[in-house]
C-alpha cells in the first residue's frame, strides 16, 4: 500500500468520524446549540416585577436537559430561575400564564388535573416560589380545557377565565366565567347559558367602561347569534354599541388593542370574512366594531393567525405569528412585524422564518422592540431552536 493511499484512507477516517461526532452533539443538545423545549411552547408571559424574566408554558417535560413539567421561568439570558422550582409540576398542558394584580403570585391554566401532586383542575393560583396558593380555592376546578386567562381592568383583582369548560366547582358555567380572587364566582358577571363553543380569548377594553372581548369558537352567546366574536358589558350583557353584524366565518384566536390610545383593536384567526366583507386572518375593527380601512392588509395570511401584540417600541407597529407563510402574495413564514397601516415593515427580516407554528409572540417590554417567540418550531432561519427565541427588533437571532 503506497503511503499516498495511506494518507487518503487516514483523513477519510477522520473526517467520518468528524462527522458522527457532529452528528451526536446534535442529537444530544450540545452546547454549541441554543436551550430548547422538547414539545410545544404554548404560553408566555413576562415577570411583573420588572427583572426581565418570562414565564413560558407549554406541553413541555424539559428544556435545555432540565426537567421543567409544562411551567419555567427562565431569566433574561435564557437561563432557569431556580427561585421557581416546577420539576415535579404538571401533569398536563398550560395554556395560560398570567400574573396576578396583587403582586408575584401568578395564576396558570390548562389541562392539566395536578400542580406538584396536589389536585387543581385545569387552573391554580401559585406564588413567586412555585408553592401552591391555598387562599385561591377552586373546589371541584372547572371540567375541561382553559384556553385563557385575562385579569379585569377594574382594579379588583378578579379575573376572566375562558375555554372549553361547562361547570365550575358544579356550577354551570358555559366557557366563560368571572372568578374573585379567592376563587369563588362573582355573581355580579351573569352569563346565563353563556357560549356555545369554545371561548380562546378574552381581554377587557381599554376605554375604562369595565367591558370585555371575547373571541372563539362559538356561533351564540345566551342563545342570541353571536358568530366568534362579541363585546360584552361588565355584568356580562352584549354591549350593542359594537356591532359586529354577521361577525366572522371561522375561529378567533386573539384579539389585541392598538396601543394608540384609538380604542381600536386587532382580531385574528382562522377567518376569511368579517360581516361580509373579505378579512383573511387578520383585521383591525374599530371601537364601534366597524373595519378600520386604513390597516389595509390585502390578500391577508395563506393561513391561520394565532397572536398578535404591540411591538411597544413607540411605532405602532405588531407582532403577528401563526401557521402562515405568506402575506399579501409576501414570503412570511410564521411571523411578520406590521407597520399601522397593514404593510409589512421591512426593518424585521425573518428571512426563511420558522420550520413550524408560532403560537406566541410577546414583546420583551424594555423599549427595545425585541420580541418572544414560541410554538412548534425547531428552527429559525439557520439556527436550530427547540420552541422558543428571543429575536431583535431587526429580526436577528439572539438567543
Amino acid at each position: 500500500m503506497s503511503s499516498t493511499y495511506r494518507w487518503r484512507v487516514v483523513m477519510a477516517l477522520a473526517l467520518f468520524a468528524v462527522g458522527c461526532n457532529n452528528g451526536n452533539d446534535s442529537n444530544n443538545g450540545a452546547s454549541n446549540q441554543p436551550p430548547s423545549f422538547n414539545n410545544t411552547v404554548l404560553s408566555t408571559a413576562l415577570a411583573a416585577d420588572g427583572s426581565g424574566d418570562v414565564y413560558v408554558g407549554g406541553d413541555f417535560t424539559t428544556y435545555d436537559g432540565a426537567q421543567t413539567n409544562r411551567l419555567v421561568r427562565l431569566n433574561g439570558d435564557g437561563t432557569i430561575d431556580p427561585a421557581l422550582p416546577t420539576a415535579l409540576g404538571f401533569n398536563g398542558t398550560v395554556r395560560s400564564i398570567v400574573p396576578a394584580a396583587n403582586g408575584g403570585n401568578l395564576y396558570v391554566g390548562g389541562d392539566f388535573t395536578t400542580y406538584n401532586g396536589i389536585q387543581e383542575f385545569r387552573i391554580v393560583r401559585v406564588s413567586a416560589n412555585g408553592a401552591f396558593d391555598p387562599a385561591f380555592v377552586t373546589g371541584t376546578g372547572l371540567n375541561n380545557s382553559v384556553h385563557v386567562i385575562a385579569p379585569a381592568a377594574d382594579g379588583s383583582g378578579d379575573l376572566y377565565v375562558g375555554g372549553a369548560f361547562s361547570t365550575y366547582n358544579g356550577v354551570a358555567v358555559n366557557n366563560l366565567v368571572r372568578l374573585n380572587d379567592d376563587g369563588t364566582i362573582d355573581p355580579s358577571f351573569v352569563t346565563g347559558t353563556g357560549f356555545n363553543n369554545t371561548v380562546y380569548f378574552v381581554v377587557p377594553a381599554t376605554d375604562g367602561s369595565g367591558d370585555l372581548y371575547v373571541g372563539g369558537a362559538f356561533t351564540s352567546y345566551k342563545g342570541v347569534t353571536a358568530n366568534n366574536f362579541v363585546r360584552l358589558n361588565a355584568d356580562g350583557t352584549v354591549d350593542p354599541s359594537f356591532v359586529t353584524g354577521t361577525g366572522f366565518d371561522n375561529t378567533v384566536y386573539t384579539i389585541v388593542p392598538a396601543d394608540d390610545g384609538s380604542g381600536d383593536l386587532y382580531v385574528g384567526g382562522a377567518f376569511t370574512n368579517y360581516n361580509g366583507a373579505v378579512a383573511n386572518d387578520l383585521v383591525r375593527l374599530n371601537s364601534n366594531g366597524v373595519i378600520d380601512l386604513f390597516f389595509a392588509t390585502g390578500t391577508g395570511f395563506n393561513n391561520t393567525v394565532f397572536h398578535a401584540a404591540p411591538v411597544g417600541d413607540g411605532s405602532g407597529d405588531v407582532y403577528v405569528g401563526g401557521a402562515f407563510t405568506t402575506y399579501n402574495g409576501m414570503p412570511a413564514n410564521q411571523v411578520v412585524r406590521l407597520n399601522q397601516n397593514g404593510t409589512i415593515d421591512g426593518v424585521f427580516s425573518s428571512g426563511s422564518g420558522f420550520s413550524n407554528t408560532v403560537f406566541r409572540v410577546v414583546p420583551v417590554g424594555d423599549g427595545s422592540g425585541d420580541v418572544y417567540v414560541g410554538g412548534e418550531f425547531t428552527q429559525y432561519q439557520t439556527t436550530l431552536i427547540g420552541r422558543f427565541v428571543r429575536l431583535a427588533s431587526t429580526g436577528a437571532f439572539i438567543r
